[in-house]
């Protein structure tokens, strides 16, 4: 059991049902009983439930994963979202306390056109997994700054120069890091927060599969979220 990190699973309840029995299916069996919160639009029988507090946006995303990081009690946390898969290794990893870490080995499944993993090297909100209070520490600072939320055309995952820049908040140092079992990440266009996955203008990576270890054939993986 994975007795010092608590995963904090950010929903809007907006995926399809049977997409979200798959995922609680795959979350459980991933954290091995480690503690979860959920933080839902609707009340959910899943961890610690708790109901968002503000409307959606970009923003929100970031206030309810301060509000979850309070409530935990371990020195981990680690961000799950409702589009993502996660394997068990992926919560075994501890980034140095002083840095936020993310993982970097993590594969997009795209909801339309041809069935196809694509990979691309970057950091995203749904693969960090850091200390606990560094994670507090950089959001209330934000938030403090921005009391009634950051604009949503500058918000973005901890860490990011680009992003920490235009917001005017301290560059908080990142530690990468890989497992060997993927992340896989849905891009999708119903519910989707990125306007670019909604109008289909998200573009796949340079590397691309059609099968990969674990998680299979993208042809099978993507029928669960129909």
């Amino acid at each position: 059991m994975n007795k010092d990190i608590t995963a904090i699973f950010l929903t809007n309840n907006e995926v399809p049902e049977k997409w979200a029995e798959f995922h609680k299916k795959c979350l459980l069996e991933a954290l091995e009983g480690a503690p979860l919160i959920t933080m839902s639009r609707k009340p959910m029988n899943l961890g610690k439930n708790v109901l968002q507090d503000k409307p959606r946006s970009m923003s929100n995303i970031y206030w309810q994963l301060l509000r979850g990081a309070k409530m935990a009690k371990t020195d981990y946390i680690a961000v799950v979202e409702d589009d993502t898969l996660y394997p068990k290794e992926h919560f075994l990893q501890r980034p140095k306390k002083h840095c936020i870490g993310y993982n970097m080995n993590h594969w997009h499944l795209f909801t339309w056109g041809a069935p196809m993993y694509s990979w691309r090297n970057r950091r995203g909100n749904y693969s960090m997994l850091s200390y606990r209070e560094l994670v507090i520490e950089a959001l209330e600072e934000r938030f403090a700054k921005y009391p009634n939320g950051t604009p949503d055309n500058i918000t973005g995952e901890i860490g990011r120069p680009m992003v920490e820049r235009n917001m005017g908040i301290t560059l908080r140092p990142v530690q990468e890091f890989e497992t060997i079992t993927s992340i896989i990440n849905f891009n999708h266009d119903k519910v989707a927060s990125d306007p670019m996955q909604r109008e289909h203008r998200k573009s796949w990576g340079h590397v691309q599969a059609i099968s990969i270890p674990y998680w299979g054939e993208a042809s099978e993986l993507v029928k669960h979220f129909r």
